[in-house]
């Protein structure tokens, strides 16, 4: 229905405008109240992710500290043979990230004898760290308890330089750059670099980072110094 202003008084005039103006108030105060839920949710997701990732940040600290400690800061620990005697023994871990596994060996310094050994399994949907691994075979080797935090360590949430990522391509895109008929599309790289919007690979090849839907596999990053 349209309204004539001009065939109006002036009474009716600004009830109108009264009215108009009331309405678009609420209007706006609807709209920044939708706008102030979202950008709370999206900046309380932020959070959560940021909080996992220091967490994750703290833990792998704290096992690095924890390796360097039991281990006497690489001149060796004390252990007693079950025999009544005690051996000086090397630390030496074995990794196997295929089978994502580290194996802690304490091996006589004199007699090179292993006398203990134990072992740290990432399981199939947790990313692998070396350094968690080796707290807790090393643990396990000297029959400490193993604290809960390394067992149960948040997911890392955030993508960095050296990290072992896994990714999928989709089918278009397989289609428009391979021949072939399509089989597996998934791919496991490690990041080189990340600038210009862009997770740059070791070898070659990036990913566009608002398009890369990766997941981390491995954080270690021995190689970058983390």
């Amino acid at each position: 229905m349209k309204i004539d202003l001009n065939a109006m008084g002036d009474r009716e005039l600004y009830a109108h405008g009264e009215a108009v103006m009331e309405a678009i108030k609420k209007r706006m105060f609807q709209a920044g109240f939708r706008a102030a839920k979202q950008a709370h949710r999206k900046l309380a997701g932020m959070n959560s992710k940021k909080s996992a990732q220091a967490r994750r940040d703290e833990i792998v600290e704290q096992a690095k500290a924890d390796v360097e400690k039991l281990s006497n800061y690489g001149d060796g620990v004390r252990y007693e043979t079950g025999t009544g005697s005690f051996a000086t023994c090397n630390v030496e871990f074995v990794v196997n990230r295929d089978k994502r596994t580290v194996v802690a060996l304490l091996k006589g310094v004199r007699t090179g004898n292993v006398y203990a050994r134990g072992i740290a399994k990432a399981a199939s949907d947790d990313c692998f760290n070396v350094h968690i691994g080796k707290a807790i075979a090393l643990r396990r080797a000297l029959g400490l308890a193993v604290p809960d935090e390394y067992l149960n360590a948040p997911q890392p949430t955030e993508v960095r330089v050296g990290d072992v990522v896994y990714g999928k391509y989709s089918e278009a895109y397989y289609q428009l750059w391979c021949e072939d008929e399509i089989g597996d599309v998934s791919y496991e790289v490690k990041i080189k670099e990340i600038a210009d919007g862009k997770y740059r690979y070791v070898g070659g090849g990036y990913d566009f980072i608002d398009d890369a839907d990766l997941t981390i596999i491995d954080d270690s990053r021995e190689e970058v110094g983390e």
